[in-house]
């Protein structure tokens, strides 16, 4: 846990690294004192893992889903104990625009884009430190294929497959020209791999009624000009993610009701090749959400997300709750054969 003592010699010590790169030695331990006051690196960031992943439609449709994404985390944790401190916050806002074309009723490929702003406020003995970044994020392409094709069978079966790409500057500096730790960029510096699985099946008795079932392993890659020069590699993580959904007639128009729960597993960061602490960890939410069809092409969309369990590597700021709103656009040219 920080004090004002703490950020000093921190301040001191990132005044050292600066000063004296080519000290292997030195920088190793400047490194693992910064991941100890970040606390919340694998949490905080980005959510296009969980966000990828149009909905899977026959050939011929374009689909586009533009949301804002507002992550808080002021729960301290220890391992899977919470602890009674309020003395910082972490809020990730994000607008995430993503947009996809099913070519065919086996092909599809989706486009995410990000614009991302970081916020870190601690505040002890009446003094407050905030630190803010913002701009545009990584993006991500997903290439889907269709295994067993939508409206064929009550079972659909999708893989996809894509980089993320870092499009985010990932080298902000305070304004007293310390580097920021890589929790607070907008971007991650690092081409990542995604691996996307998606299973849906409808019920006889009940065609709206569906229960969905996705996994997403993401592979993360290096960023070689971390702090100037240094390596730092985000923890690679999996998260498996299973929706109930149906759906309601409100007068003349149609309201999708969801439950989902979502599983996330996180290892460790690594700076340098070395395992940092208080990195890394594992999470499940419960996230129910509303979806409200305008017309057959628009729906606008609500999901309120919060933590069932907790348990992370050390002492970090786990997740207290997530909100995401947005709009969904679908243009059909052709007539569907699968509908969610």
């Amino acid at each position: 846990m920080s004090t004002n003592r703490h950020f000093t010699v921190r301040r001191k010590h990132n005044f050292i690294f600066m000063k004296i790169r080519a000290l292997f030695l030195c920088l190793s331990v400047i490194g693992t004192t910064a991941a100890t006051y970040s606390q919340s690196c694998c949490s905080g960031g980005v959510p296009y893992a969980s966000n990828i992943g149009l909905p899977v439609v026959s050939g011929g449709i374009w689909q586009t889903n533009l949301s804002y994404d507002l992550n808080i985390l002021r729960t301290l944790k220890e391992g899977s104990a919470t602890l009674k401190d309020r003395a910082r916050e972490r809020k990730t806002q994000s607008m995430l625009f993503q947009t996809g074309y099913a070519f065919s009723s086996r092909w599809s490929a989706d486009l995410f884009f990000s614009w991302v702003k970081q916020e870190r406020t601690i505040t002890q003995f009446g003094k407050t430190d905030y630190v803010s970044t913002s701009g545009l994020g990584d993006a991500a392409i997903l290439v889907k294929y269709n295994i067993l094709e939508p409206g064929m069978h009550k079972f659909s079966l999708t893989v996809a497959a894509g980089p993320k790409i870092p499009t985010g500057r990932s080298d902000f500096r305070r304004e007293d020209g310390l580097p920021l730790n890589a929790d607070l960029q907008p971007g991650s510096g690092s081409w990542d791999g995604l691996v996307w699985l998606n299973s849906i099946y409808s019920f006889s008795f009940r065609p709206s009624f569906i229960v969905s079932v996705t996994g997403i392993y993401s592979y993360k890659g290096k960023n070689n000009n971390y702090l100037g020069g240094q390596t730092y590699q985000v923890g690679n993580e999996f998260q498996l993610v299973a929706i109930l959904s149906d759906r309601l007639m409100t007068g003349k128009k149609m309201l999708d009701i969801s439950l989902l729960f979502r599983f996330r597993q996180a290892l460790n960061d690594r700076y340098n090749d070395l395992t940092m602490p208080n990195t890394g960890g594992t999470w499940l939410f419960i996230t129910p959400g509303l979806s409200y069809n305008l017309s057959r092409q628009i729906a606008v969309m609500a999901h309120f997300e919060t933590p069932l369990f907790s348990a992370v590597e050390g002492t970090q700021l786990s997740p207290t709750f997530r909100l995401n709103t947005g709009i969904f656009i679908r243009i059909e040219k052709k007539k569907e054969l699968f509908k969610l």
